[in-house]
Order: structure tokens, then C-alpha cells, then sequence
């Protein structure tokens, strides 16, 4: 009797994960959401202050202002706050202050008057611009000990 290709067992070619770090109970040594957390700490300070450096008041600026130059695409303030996780009420104060400092401009929506569209100046690109420089600096100083080949590699697979 032969045997269907369905009853053959198949072999898994994938590579073998790598065991983690035998558990020791110290933060730091092998728990990875510890490390994970110690990360995103060190980039966001490191972030925060090439912000400040700009004259933005941190990290979060930079981002809203990104969204309103990146792309050309025309996000609603709505839109916005939903993309960064924040809440509206949080936004406003955020985009009235870019706005006062000249790096943004509201406009009114075409179909709703009510919904209001934030825009980057062209002093506005030009700091999303500069933090971007500084923040990809900031990255490459955290990365040091991680060789170019591999960053690739840990850049997808985060």
C-alpha cells in the first residue's frame, strides 16, 4: 500500500530558537520585558532631548508634527490622536502650542467645517527634518554595540 504524501511526516526546517537565559530572577540579566522596558526608556530620553535640543517640548512634538509633513496626506486632528495612541483633549494644548510657535497651521476641512486639518510650515518640516538627523544619530549611538549586519535584522525583527 502506498503512503499518501499526507501521512509522511514532514520535517521542520526552520532554525531552532536559541534557549533563553537560564532564569536567575535579577531585572536586567535575563528578564527581556525588563530589558525591553530599559530600551525604550534610554531611546526615549535620548529622543526627548534631541527634541528639546530642537525646541520642541519632547518626543511627542516631534511626532504629531511628523504627521503633519510627512506624507502630504492631510490627517484630521481626530485622526492624529488616534494614530498616537492619545487622547484629543491631550492633542489640543500640543497643536496649539506648535501652532503659536509657528511650526503648524490649522485649517478648516472643505466637507465639515467643524473638523480642523494641522499642517506643517515650511519652519515646521525643517525641524521635523533636524530631529530626525539627530534622532537617527541618537539611535546609531545606542546601537553601537550591535554590529551594522545585524541591525537590519533587529530593526525587522522588532
Amino acid at each position: 500500500m502506498a503512503r499518501s504524501r499526507w501521512s509522511t511526516p514532514k520535517r521542520d526546517r526552520r532554525a531552532k530558537p536559541a534557549a533563553p537565559p537560564a532564569a536567575t530572577g535579577h531585572p536586567g540579566v535575563d528578564d527581556l520585558t525588563w530589558l525591553a522596558h530599559r530600551a525604550a526608556d534610554a531611546l526615549g530620553a535620548a529622543f526627548n532631548k534631541v527634541s528639546r535640543d530642537a525646541g520642541l517640548a519632547d518626543l511627542r512634538d516631534w511626532l504629531v508634527l511628523a504627521l503633519t509633513s510627512s506624507d502630504g496626506t492631510q490627517r484630521t486632528q481626530l485622526h492624529i490622536a488616534t494614530q498616537l495612541g492619545i487622547d484629543k483633549s491631550t492633542l489640543v494644548p500640543l497643536l496649539d502650542r506648535l501652532e503659536r510657535d509657528g511650526l503648524i497651521v490649522r485649517t478648516s476641512s472643505e466637507r465639515d467645517r467643524r473638523v480642523r486639518i494641522p499642517q506643517a510650515t515650511p519652519a515646521g518640516i525643517e525641524v521635523v527634518k533636524k530631529v530626525a538627523i539627530a534622532r537617527d544619530a541618537a539611535i546609531n549611538d545606542r546601537l553601537a554595540a550591535i554590529p551594522p549586519s545585524e541591525r537590519a535584522i533587529f530593526h525587522a525583527t522588532l
